[in-house]
């Protein structure tokens, strides 16, 4: 199954092995559960066709809600099944968190503003992609986490799972994402950049239309 082997190594790693500690760069001031919810890995999901197309987009790292104190809807049917994978890292929970996962992404806002027009543009369904982030755990820091964390992130993590999923095409959803991809000393194949500012200026957009016209040559 595509992805397992990646994950089972990252959770034999820990925590410990990406940040100072534990404890380290976690979100302040949340509730025991939230707490242990942003102790979970989410690794994203390998769709049924992605063998076919081997399309993989990639981020940066989990959100961690605007809560404190209780999971959002969708955590709170997602999470339990992350959760009983770390616990128990199965081939069958693994195929479950994937799919738990798949189903919940559709509804946050980076999909619904960056990843449906990406996937649009490519004429892709999620079956034929496979989502992952560069950091698969939630932090205080978001997107701006230390060097160091990101470069363990590249290494025991991202260059890991490039060799076992051998994607065609790589869709790096921001520019932070991209330039830690740009790290690696191993060959990628074709990736192209989605520009996912907020505010969608006119250099923004004219990026965007640069990046659609590209992934639709590649495609």
């Amino acid at each position: 199954m595509l992805g397992f082997s990646t994950t089972q190594n990252v959770l034999a790693l820990g925590r410990e092995a990406f940040f100072p500690g534990v404890e380290a760069d976690l979100p302040k001031g949340r509730s025991a559960l939230l707490r242990a919810d942003d102790l979970v890995p989410q690794f994203g999901f390998v769709g049924t066709h992605y063998p076919v197309r081997r399309v993989l987009l990639i981020g940066i790292n989990p959100g961690n809600g605007r809560r404190n104190d209780v999971r959002t809807r969708g955590d709170a049917e997602m999470m339990p099944v992350l959760a009983s994978f770390v616990a128990n890292p199965t081939a069958e929970n693994f195929a479950a968190a994937m799919q738990a996962y798949k189903t919940q992404c559709q509804h946050w806002p980076l999909w619904k503003r960056h990843c449906s027009e990406v996937i649009g543009v490519g004429k892709l369904s999620l079956d034929d992609i496979a989502y992952s982030n560069c950091l698969p755990w939630r932090t205080e820091s978001q997107s701006n986490f230390d060097d160091s964390v990101a470069f363990k992130a590249l290494k025991l993590y991202v260059e890991p799972l490039f060799e076992e999923l051998q994607p065609r095409l790589i869709i790096a959803l921001g520019k932070r994402a991209a330039s830690i991809l740009r790290h690696t000393q191993k060959q990628l194949p074709e990736m192209v950049v989605w520009n996912r500012a907020q505010a969608a200026t006119i250099t923004v957009k004219q990026e965007r239309a640069e990046a659609a016209e590209r992934i639709l040559q590649l495609l």
